[in-house]
């Protein structure tokens, strides 16, 4: 699987083991750096990448969540 140039709020939260409104929470604190896409808000994978330690450890985590396991 290629990666995806934005992640949602919810995709960073299942990866994280966190609420979505706490991303979003860390979105309107400036904690994390996010673009509105009309009313939706999108991390780029950069962003979601930096946050959470770097592109390997993103990856695994969003491909255990796609599959239902621990990161």
């Amino acid at each position: 699987m290629g990666k995806p140039a934005f992640l949602a709020p919810e995709e960073l939260a299942h990866a994280l083991r966190v609420h979505p409104e706490t991303v979003r929470s860390w979105i309107r604190s400036g904690k994390i750096s996010a673009q509105k896409v009309g009313r939706l808000w999108r991390i780029p994978w950069e962003e979601a990448a930096r946050f959470t330690g770097g592109e390997e450890r993103l990856m695994r985590a969003l491909d255990a969540e796609r599959e239902g396991g621990p990161a």
